[in-house]
């Protein structure tokens, strides 16, 4: 009898010749040439199982069975060397962001950044809510130019050195408001002229914008603004920023904004022909976003702006705002109208009252002049709501709240009797938490060191939250705070001091 090798075939090595060509079926029948016999297989995913005629069983694997299971043990191993790797990753990133809180932590207790008073007109401004747009990078070694910028870090000593004129206040000449109070509600009266026309600030002495133009340009200066920065990470650098000005006084005095020169070192002002002067900072108040600088112009004739009255100002009066927009612009004039005139906003925790204009304001014009169809100074530019949903809203410091200030500054420095607090604080943070930390004192009552918790029982996680609070005070008051000094709460009650300045000195 012939022995059947599944694996060969027959007895004479032919391989089984297959009748059954039904994929479906799960019995097979196969004919040898020399000896015609029968034998059922079942087929399974592992393989067959045959019955020869003599009786015997047997089973066949499929070569191909395992490699499912192999392969499936493959991708187990891949996906546990993928969890061991992330889970690597997070741990080091983890790791990383503890390193980096730590050394903040002690950074800034051995090395203090400047401090962050809490009275208006503090050294440091988180900016507008506006300017942030157009960035550019330059570096000598890492330079940034960016209209409007305010850098953070300390700043440098002003390289000019030049004395300041004497506080000569009666060089800045403004215009006595024309419209009358007669409620007494703070808000000027609506005049009508004989035509039935309302009277605007320019009264009878509007000319076209060209004319306007014309006669104010050159009073509209460019300012750039250096400041060298120190940083752990990438050493030296300098931030560089751009805005605008207008001349006030024949003698050398210039309006901006605080937001635009606070912090620099070095300070450029530009005028409209292309000559330039160093500058040195008179004064700033961060409360109302003004600051005064002063160049020395020698022989240089220059042009001055008349100070209006923002009082006279009336609801859908034609107005020209001209600065240096984008830091590269100078002279650049837009055309717009009063949308409101007293408009009370918040600009980085600041509450103002300022005049809304529909006139495009771009990053770099902050600092620049708002001027009436009489060619008078009415307002100064300082700030955009920037979105995409909204257009045309631009805001500027009405001239007469700005004239004020001007004259503190260029007598003292500084702006008289601003609340302030006698420790410095900063901003801190932890994963969990954020609070202000006290990181110079010389009194008993607040310590380096200490947490503020809380102020007039408001709790306090910021210093603008403190600085908000401490705004409300006059000098002398008392306020109450709750700080943590080595793991214990305490009250302690501190006197409001006048905020000065270190820099703050009258010219003279």
């Amino acid at each position: 009898m012939n022995q059947y090798d599944p694996m060969k075939g027959n007895a004479s090595g032919e391989s089984p010749r297959r009748e059954d060509q039904n994929p479906n079926s799960q019995s097979d029948t196969y004919s040898a040439s020399d000896n015609d016999f029968t034998y059922g297989t079942n087929r399974t995913d592992e393989g067959r199982s045959y019955t020869n005629p003599d009786g015997s069983h047997g089973f066949i694997y499929n070569s191909s069975y395992g490699s499912g299971d192999r392969n499936r043990s493959y991708r187990g191993i891949v996906i546990a060397l993928a969890t061991v790797l992330a889970t690597l990753v997070i741990g080091g990133a983890c790791f990383f962001g503890a390193f980096m809180a730590v050394r903040s932590w002690n950074q800034g207790k051995d090395d203090p950044p400047p401090a962050q008073q809490t009275g208006p007109g503090a050294e440091t401004s988180d900016g507008l809510i506006i300017d942030d747009q157009g960035r550019e990078e330059q570096t000598t070694q890492h330079t940034t130019t960016d209209p409007d910028s305010r850098p953070t870090e300390p700043p440098s000593e002003n390289l000019n050195t030049a004395p300041l004129p004497p506080p000569a206040v009666d060089s800045i000449q403004k215009l006595p408001a024309e419209r009358k109070d007669t409620d007494g509600d703070g808000r000027a009266e609506i005049e009508i002229d004989e035509q039935g026309e309302v009277l605007t600030s320019a009264g009878r002495d509007a000319v076209s914008v060209a004319t306007v133009v014309h006669r104010v340009s050159a009073s509209v200066v460019e300012i750039t603004t250096e400041t060298l920065v120190q940083s752990g990470l990438i050493g030296q650098y300098v931030t560089s920023g751009a805005g605008s000005g207008v001349v006030i006084s024949e003698n050398g005095y210039i309006v901006t904004n605080h937001h635009v020169i606070d912090g620099a070192g070095t300070i450029t002002v530009r005028m409209s022909d292309g000559t330039e002067f160093p500058a040195t900072l008179v004064g700033t108040d961060e409360q109302t976003d003004i600051a005064v600088l002063w160049i020395d112009p020698g022989e240089y004739d220059l042009t001055v702006a008349t100070l209006g009255s923002s009082f006279d100002l009336v609801v859908g009066e034609d107005i020209l705002a001209i600065g240096n927009p984008l830091g590269s612009l100078g002279g650049t004039v837009t055309e717009g109208m009063i949308s409101a005139t007293a408009r009370e906003i918040s600009i980085s925790g600041l509450n103002m009252t300022l005049l809304q204009v529909s006139a495009p304001i771009n990053p770099g014009n902050s600092g620049g002049g708002l001027f009436n169809l009489a060619g008078e100074l009415i307002g100064v530019v300082n700030a955009k709501m920037s979105s995409e949903e909204i257009e045309g809203l631009g805001f500027a410091i009405p001239i007469d709240t700005a004239y004020e200030v001007i004259l503190e500054l260029i007598d003292h420095g500084y702006v008289k009797g601003r609340p302030a607090i006698d420790f410095s604080v900063m901003d801190r943070s932890t994963f969990f938490e954020s609070y202000v930390y006290v990181y110079a004192a010389t009194s008993d009552v607040v310590k380096t060191g200490d947490i503020i918790l809380a102020a007039d029982s408001v709790r306090v996680q910021s210093v603008s939250a403190l600085e908000a609070i401490v705004r409300q005070k006059r000098v002398g008051d008392t306020l109450e705070l709750i700080i943590q000094r080595n793991q214990k709460q305490m009250t302690v009650s501190v006197t409001i001091i006048e905020y000065t300045p270190k820099s703050a000195a009258p010219a003279s």
